[in-house]
């Protein structure tokens, strides 16, 4: 199993070079320091209601959805304040009434199973993503993949001094050009697998992928970081616990890359042909 998962984070680290060059550099955890442009621009939300839907596949009955508010200072820290909800049906759907915060900038994390998206059963592991939103002008806010991805990415380039809308542009903008989608603007809360807008589409093509990568049979020329279903099974019947902690690993590791202004090189014809295989050849 180490095998498959060292080449895993190779894989990972070979996909933010698509968009990316330069030296390694990456960082799983930000204390974002803001700007005083982003404390002027901070409103109180008051008695907000927020739905959204959560999917990696759907999210099911009963995943937990954690929002957390964040400082009126305007530096992105959590309070400690939170509101919690769970999913109210396998369509990863939830709702959170009657929000009052100091900062309309909220953090999202949403921990369950999931139905996986190439076979419609259950995941056999629970995984967390996370989402960073503007609630001052939005009733909705989706926690998806592309969310968890922007996430690191998104306080990474706050920190750097961006605002809050910048450094969300550039981190979607990052995010899309990475799986070749360098023409879809969308915000990555507003997306949807279930709905039929390109960027809709687009999601729910990443989604599968990164469930193939994660979970699937053998995958053409990617063979150094793939094992079968049944091989995944055994392994996660042998150590639930720490096979789950891997999966999450994966996912976690790519926002890690995905965060940092240069990453590590590498020869990636192998992962150009693999790419071209899910997102060219429509």
């Amino acid at each position: 199993m180490r095998n498959s998962l060292d080449g895993m984070r190779k894989f990972f680290a070979s996909l933010a070079a698509l968009a990316f060059g330069g030296a390694f550099w990456a960082c799983s955890t930000f204390e974002t320091a803001g700007t005083s442009e982003e404390a002027e621009g901070v409103v109180a939300i008051v008695d907000k209601n927020l739905a959204g839907v959560v999917q990696k596949g759907p999210f099911v009955t009963g995943s937990s959805i954690v929002l957390k508010e964040t400082s009126a200072s305007g530096n992105f820290k959590p309070t400690g304040r939170e509101f919690f909800a769970t999913t109210r049906s396998d369509k990863g759907d939830f709702k959170i009434d009657g929000i009052n915060l100091e900062s309309q900038y909220v953090r999202i994390t949403a921990t369950g199973y999931y139905k996986r998206e190439q076979t419609g059963e259950n995941s056999a592991c629970q995984i967390s993503l996370n989402a960073l939103s503007d609630i001052s002008n939005r009733d909705q806010v989706n926690v998806n993949v592309l969310t968890h991805l922007e996430y690191d990415r998104t306080l990474a380039l706050i920190k750097k001094g961006m605002t809050f809308t910048e450094a969300k542009k550039q981190a979607r903008q990052e995010l899309m050009k990475t799986f070749y989608y360098d023409d879809l603007v969308e915000d990555s809360e507003n997306l949807n697998i279930n709905n039929s807008g390109d960027a809709d589409k687009a999601l729910k093509k990443i989604s599968t992928f990164v469930d193939h990568i994660l979970f699937g049979e053998e995958y053409g020329t990617a063979h150094w970081h793939s094992r079968d279903y049944k091989t995944y099974y055994t392994q996660y019947e042998e150590d639930p616990e720490k096979y789950c902690e891997e999966v999450q690993n994966y996912l976690d590791n790519f926002a890690d890359i995905l965060a940092g202004d240069d990453y590590e090189r590498f020869d990636s014809q192998m992962l150009h042909d693999v790419l071209n295989g899910w997102f060219m050849e429509d």
